[in-house]
């Protein structure tokens, strides 16, 4: 199964091209489609974005999303919850969210109107895991991280499911996370692969994506939005997101921003399914 999260703002522009929809279409029943408000690139731009517009948005979506979130807005509780309300009114059925500056009482209140609620922690502010641990030492009902994915923090908690842009890591920032197994992700970057042939252990899990170490030590292939590096991350993650599911029953999400993207995602999940990847039995 393959899980696959994007923001609105991003979604908007995706679309305009069918491509968008036939790629999508392309994996079949072994897609879980979670569609995002958008609310962190929104507060991160210091913009709002009106609920309307939202709630136009999710219903002209030409496909049935697995899941939809309501249009939060992080760090106000006030205006998500009226903007959760608005949408219930509409007719929809969105995955709450529990802002920061909420209070337990009102967790309750969300899972009076779905089984599931993500948590809005604001990915990189002041705090973030003290608050997820908060969340999670308080509450035993399906909740969804967003924006976390922290493979040993998924594992000792066991979110019902949780999102992660990560996979990026290689075309952004020149270091690759390759996924070992067993919940285990190592650095591979391209100063790494210049001074010398990785450890056998990184070698074999190369070859094993079908890439060959030595293409690591030229730069163009750590460039550009289908770059080498890109599909190597994007392999890795859908490997470990495979083997999250089955050991920790966590739904793994991996956000895209455009079809470059969900290219790359799909060209490692057919490589992983046609290769016939056997995850590594790991123990609770």
């Amino acid at each position: 199964m393959v899980n696959v999260l994007i923001s609105w703002p991003y979604l908007e522009v995706a679309q305009k091209g069918d491509i968008f929809w036939e790629m999508l279409d392309s994996f079949g029943p072994d897609t879980r489609l979670l569609v995002d408000s958008g609310a962190f690139t929104n507060w991160k731009a210091n913009r709002d974005t009106r609920v309307e517009d939202y709630i136009a948005f999710i219903k002209g979506l030409p496909v049935k999303p697995w899941r939809y979130f309501t249009l939060d807005k992080i760090g106000d509780p006030v205006t998500t919850k009226r903007n959760l309300h608005t949408m219930l009114d509409a007719g929809l059925t969105p995955v709450p969210i529990f802002t920061r500056g909420n209070t337990l009482e009102a967790l309750d209140e969300l899972y009076q109107h779905c089984d599931l609620v993500g948590v809005g922690v604001g990915v990189g502010t002041k705090g973030t895991l003290n608050y997820i641990r908060w969340v999670m030492e308080n509450n035993t009902r399906p909740i969804h991280w967003l924006g976390i994915c922290t493979p040993n923090l998924v594992r000792y908690y066991q979110p019902y499911s949780c999102d992660s842009s990560s996979w990026e890591s290689g075309g952004r920032y020149g270091v690759a996370q390759v996924y070992m197994g067993q919940g285990r992700f190592l650095p591979f970057s391209r100063k790494m692969a210049g001074v010398g042939p990785p450890s056998t252990e990184m070698w074999h899990t190369l070859e094993s994506y079908g890439i060959d170490p030595y293409e690591l030590r030229y730069e163009n292939n750590w460039r550009g939005g289908g770059g080498l590096t890109r599909r190597l991350t994007g392999q890795s993650w859908l490997r470990y997101a495979e083997e999250a599911e089955r050991i920790t029953g966590t739904l793994v999400f991996l956000a895209f921003i455009n079809v470059m993207a969900l290219q790359v995602l799909l060209d490692g999940w057919r490589y992983n399914k046609q290769h016939g990847y056997q995850p590594v039995p790991v123990s609770r």
